[in-house]
């Protein structure tokens, strides 16, 4: 079917429409003057924005994530890119180490999260922030992976190389030639790292602890127990926002098209 048909037009406004719907209700519903999720909105307020920061096991959890995903970030990040960096220079068993590497975003969530608790339990790990973050560098570092990759396999050798031949250590290379260049990957894995550690909720749940829980969880947790309230809908809204923040960021610091053209090559 041509692209410039008509139908085909209506056909993606219908998908985006119907993916998109849910958002739209939420951000609605979190400006109602009612203490329950109604649509459309029963008139507008900001007050549930307000008495959020009131909230302290909003804040708490909202820490807590913060941290978690800061930290999963950076662990990702080292481990990430040095896999990345392996594999641009690996041809035996390159694609051995990279489906092995790259397994955890193909297993689905539950199953990896009650693994990893049963694993944890066996070796007598408790549950909490640090089992949190090792959990979550599991499944962030494959997408580092990913996108450093997608811009080291575009980078030319040569030009580590002549850093090398002009004297320059290994570390000095890799912190004034190859790091610079890698910048876009480097930026756009950080990015996908921070957001899939900040929203996940299903891992989260497995590992939480009494007063170590993420806010996405913690929101999961408060929805199956006592339903929806405006509230949650407030605090849905305000991580809609900071996700569309974060990605702007991104755009503006690396340049989606760009990003995203790189990975399209690297396949």
């Amino acid at each position: 079917m041509n692209i410039d048909h008509p139908a085909f037009r209506a056909v993606i406004v219908a998908i985006f429409a119907f993916i998109l719907a849910p958002i739209v209700v939420v951000i609605a519903a979190s400006v109602s003057t009612t203490n329950y999720v109604s649509f459309p909105p029963s008139g507008f307020t900001l007050r549930w924005f307000v008495e959020l920061v009131t909230i302290q096991i909003y804040v708490d959890a909202l820490q807590y994530s913060f941290v978690v995903a800061v930290i999963t970030t950076l662990i990702s990040l080292a481990v990430g890119t040095w896999v990345a960096l392996l594999l641009r220079s690996t041809q035996k068993g390159r694609a051995l180490l990279q489906t092995l590497f790259l397994s955890p975003i193909l297993l689905p969530e539950i199953a990896l999260g009650i693994g990893l608790l049963q694993y944890f339990s066996m070796i007598g790990f408790v549950r909490g922030m640090i089992a949190t973050i090792l959990a979550h560098s599991i499944i962030c570092t494959p997408y580092v992976i990913r996108s450093v990759a997608a811009v080291a396999t575009r980078l030319k050798v040569s030009l580590e190389e002549s850093a090398l031949v002009l004297g320059a250590r290994p570390l000095r290379v890799l912190r004034d030639v190859t790091i610079p260049l890698l910048k876009p990957g480097l930026i756009g894995g950080a990015v996908m790292a921070f957001l899939i550690s900040f929203d996940n909720v299903t891992i989260s749940m497995f590992l939480a602890a009494p007063g170590a829980i993420t806010l996405p969880a913690l929101l999961f947790n408060q929805a199956a127990e006592s339903g929806l309230n405006t509230s949650l809908a407030a605090i849905s809204a305000l991580l809609v926002f900071f996700t569309i923040a974060v990605i702007v960021l991104m755009s503006w610091l690396v340049g989606l098209d760009k990003f995203f053209a790189a990975t399209a090559s690297s396949k």
